[in-house]
């Protein structure tokens, strides 16, 4: 395990570019095994689990929305397909050439696009948050650290999401 994700937690982490992340007290790199028994998980330690937690629940809620968008999206590049193909064997039928069809189908290829762009963008999108929740969660579980999260999502205004968390921990020394 990366011993600087038990950094990334703790108040006493330092930042430096050249040399990375210190710790406060030794003014040294990580340097323990499993635990750190000098570890102080108070503000920072709250901000970064909250924040985290906030991130995948939202990312979560908008689950069906996405299936939703995909499903049309899906459905209006078939139809899109379908049609321009009875078009062609209609004017094939009536002894007419015509590339309009291929045009049709070819314009097929953006509701597609959508259906699976915003599909994929979702998969990743969970994909990073759940890593990062997976990744506190390790260094949480070394400690044998337990929390419960409560997050309450409100209206939105503006673009702006209103978000209540509250953070329950149990085995903080």
């Amino acid at each position: 395990m990366d011993l600087a994700r038990h950094c990334e937690l703790c108040d006493n982490q330092k930042i430096n570019l050249e040399v990375g992340t210190t710790c406060g007290l030794t003014e040294r790199k990580p340097e323990f095994n499993k635990t750190c028994s000098k570890i102080q998980l108070n503000e920072k330690f709250e901000k970064k689990l909250k924040s985290i937690n906030i991130e995948y629940e939202n990312i979560k809620r908008k689950e069906t929305l996405t299936y939703t968008y995909f499903a049309v999206y899906l459905l209006i590049g078939i139809a899109v397909i379908v049609s321009g193909y009875l078009l062609g064997k209609y004017a094939l039928n009536k002894s007419v050439i015509s590339t309009v069809p291929i045009i049709i189908m070819g314009a097929s290829l953006a509701p597609l696009g959508l259906a699976f762009g915003t599909l994929n963008n979702f998969r990743q999108s969970i994909q990073v948050a759940k890593n990062k929740k997976d990744k506190i969660d390790e260094v949480l579980n070394e400690y044998r650290i337990e929390y419960e999260i409560d997050i309450t999502f409100g209206e939105e205004i503006h673009g702006t999401q209103e978000v209540h968390a509250k953070l329950k921990t149990k085995g903080i020394r």
